[in-house]
């Protein structure tokens, strides 16, 4: 996150947290009043989350501060929960180990609802939903072109090598159909310049770079998406309901939308497949 976009995400990053956390106007924050405590959590007043700092927009750093998605549902989830937060960086194929072995009490991680059931840990609700979607350059004052599987495939499409929609792509279409470059923001320069008529992408990861770019805009989603979930370890249920409670409210409050927003724009609202973990996801 270098671009002066990066610096003012920051900036926003640092205003939301002051204020989920109920601070501002010059006062003092209010004490905190935990609603869970050991054996529930692992420490005292303390929520552990797990998140994977090399993952921007999801988690990153941007001038030592820890900033992304992740991180503002984790600080809003433990200020529902009356804890203070504590972040702790974890790549999603450990996620497992560091539940079961109490080193993190929740995770988020960008990790699908699916991927932690097959993974053995327990969902406790959703706060985004995310997939592949496609990109075009829309001139201001006209209206974004439709683009779908259907039509994709007679377009000069490009996307980041060896990425997950990169493979669907391989498969969907054939290999060698997509421009592979060597990272999602060279492919963002190619379509702005004209070099290829369509960029498939992750859509979150994608809409997030998509703000340096003056006219490119999302333009179709690119199969299913997937709801992505807070998840805790098996056999705790009294933390999954606790959770799940504050992502209730996060949701209905219209916090996750807010800090989605903040991070993705005006991307639209994905469609996932039915599943009573989806029903809080904006």
């Amino acid at each position: 996150m270098t671009r002066p976009r990066r610096a003012l995400a920051l900036a926003l990053s640092a205003i939301m947290l002051f204020t989920i956390a109920g601070c501002g106007g010059g006062e003092e924050p209010s004490a905190l009043e935990p609603k869970i405590a050991p054996p529930v959590i692992a420490s005292e007043g303390v929520l552990r989350a797990g998140v994977d700092l090399s993952y921007p927009p999801f988690a990153g750093k941007d001038n030592g501060q820890q900033v992304g998605i992740d991180i503002d549902v984790a600080a809003a989830l433990a200020e529902r929960l009356g804890l203070t937060l504590e972040i702790v960086d974890v790549k999603i194929a450990d996620i497992p180990a560091a539940l079961k072995g109490k080193q993190i009490d929740i995770a988020l991680a960008a990790m699908p609802i699916t991927d932690a059931v097959l993974t053995g840990v327990t969902p406790a609700g959703s706060y985004i939903t995310d997939g592949s979607a496609f990109f075009s350059v829309v001139a201001s004052g006209t209206d974004a072109p439709e683009v779908s599987a259907v039509n994709v495939g007679s377009m000069k499409v490009g996307c980041q090598e060896a990425s997950p929609t990169f493979w669907k792509l391989e498969s969907d279409y054939g290999v060698g159909f997509a421009e592979s470059f060597d990272s999602l923001r060279d492919a963002f320069e190619a379509l702005e310049a004209g070099e290829i008529d369509v960029v498939a992408a992750n859509a979150v990861v994608g809409s997030y770079i998509a703000r340096d770019f003056t006219e490119v805009r999302f333009t179709g989603q690119y199969g299913e998406a997937t709801a992505l979930g807070v998840t805790v370890a098996p056999d705790s249920a009294d933390l999954e309901a606790a959770v799940r409670e504050a992502l209730d409210g996060l949701s209905s409050d219209g916090i996750l939308e807010t800090i989605r927003t903040k991070w993705v724009g005006g991307l639209v609202s994905l469609d996932a497949a039915a599943s009573s973990e989806t029903s809080v996801t904006p």
